[in-house]
């Protein structure tokens, strides 16, 4: 676990005194961890540069597309020219640039004013004595946008792993933020009640939350405050939800409420308009109206096909996670000879359950929620679900 307390305002300053000396303008930053985030921001707002944050998804292609003019190693503080040193930042403004995770598709980057990241705080100054913890990845939409909130509220950021969280001694927490799989994890994983955390606030976003999730991270740590964000790098926050339910409310659809920003669905598709007027566009969701919620079910390209049947994964993960004994579920599909591809599921259940019962409860209860060509024909228990370097959870066989 690395801690803002780390960070050294001499470093920041050697690095903002570097970057200003070279006279350059549009810079790529190395991202690899929380602290080098940190000292990036800090460094580079005052002097009003474009930013690229690059991370270890970043292709080589996409990010010389943007033609930074150098590329800036923030641990090392080594200042990189690239072939573009020369032509001046372009007439780019001061901000950050900002890649999509590509989950389905090629990363595609977005540009974000400083102003509208850091809400106007100077980031120089502490503004409050509040403790935060962040488990996203920092060269992530996710993760740039929590550290900059913090930044301006907190005198504390931790950057975390879910078993940071749980073996977290019982530190005080205002707020923690990460991926619902993060908190499956961290629930999982969870000591003693004496050992447990307390956090006030629970911030997750960028997959479906589901009942089951918010109910173990009821009796994990507590919170007085849940809080699900629905974002894009595009758009930033579209919805925002507190009420302590999974999904969001159909509000949301056409709603244009706190975020200015509506949403609706459309033969299963999510689609958002991102201001009153302005036309809906896709956003690359699956979504699904059901039980009075508007449930946001995963990336749509992401599909199965099953003897020409399209099975969505995020629904199938949805309602297994649905059953008691399954903490966390991921959905693949398997090689069939007959029907082309069948679905498989690999799932994480409770410490101590004997693990060829869960496997037969869940496939009943599979055969109760899910239609013939969605039911798992394989359904392995694992120790944990492993997560992309997004800290989503990954994905394919």
């Amino acid at each position: 676990m690395a801690t803002s307390d780390d960070l050294s305002g001499q470093r920041i300053a050697r690095l903002r005194d570097a970057v200003a000396t070279t006279g350059l303008r549009h810079l790529a930053v190395e991202v690899t961890a929380g602290p080098d985030l940190v000292v990036a921001l800090r460094a580079l707002r005052p002097l009003d540069a474009s930013v690229v944050v690059v991370g270890p998804t970043t292709a080589a292609s996409a990010l010389a597309e943007l033609c930074p003019q150098a590329v800036l190693d923030v641990t090392t503080g080594r200042i990189r020219p690239t072939e573009h040193a020369d032509q001046g930042a372009g007439g780019r403004p001061g901000g950050l640039w900002i890649f999509s995770s590509g989950t389905t598709g090629t990363p595609t980057p977005t540009y974000w004013p400083w102003p509208d990241l850091s809400r106007g705080v100077d980031w120089d100054t502490v503004h409050g004595d509040e403790r935060w913890g962040i488990g996203y990845a920092p060269f992530t939409y996710a993760g740039v946008e929590a550290v900059s909130q913090a930044l301006g509220r907190a005198g504390r950021v931790d950057f975390l792993t879910p078993t940071d969280l749980a073996a977290g001694t019982g530190a005080r927490y205002d707020v923690v933020a990460g991926t619902p799989s993060f908190w499956r994890m961290a629930a999982l994983h969870r000591g003693t009640d004496e050992a447990r955390p307390q956090v006030h606030t629970v911030s997750m976003g960028g997959e479906p939350v589901d009942a089951h999730l918010l109910r173990l991270i009821e009796s994990a740590f507590a919170p007085q405050r849940v809080l699900q964000i629905y974002a894009s790098t595009e758009l930033g926050r579209i919805a925002t939800v507190t009420d302590g339910l999974p999904g969001l409310p159909l509000s949301v659809l056409d709603g244009y409420g706190q975020t200015g920003k509506a949403l609706a669905v459309r033969d299963g598709e999510l689609l958002v308009s991102s201001a009153p007027g302005a036309p809906y566009l896709p956003t690359g969701d699956a979504a699904v109206v059901r039980d009075g919620r508007l449930h946001v079910l995963g990336r749509r390209g992401e599909v199965i096909n099953v003897g020409g049947v399209k099975v969505v994964p995020g629904h199938v993960a949805r309602l297994l996670q649905e059953h008691p004994e399954v903490v966390a579920a991921r959905i693949y599909p398997v090689r069939s000879s007959v029907l082309g591809a069948v679905v498989g599921a690999d799932i994480v259940t409770l410490p101590g359950t004997d693990r060829d019962l869960v496997v037969q409860r869940v496939k009943a209860h599979a055969r109760l929620v899910l239609a013939p060509a969605e039911q798992p024909r394989r359904v392995t228990v694992v120790d944990e679900i492993p997560m992309a370097l997004s800290g989503k959870a990954a994905r394919g066989e």
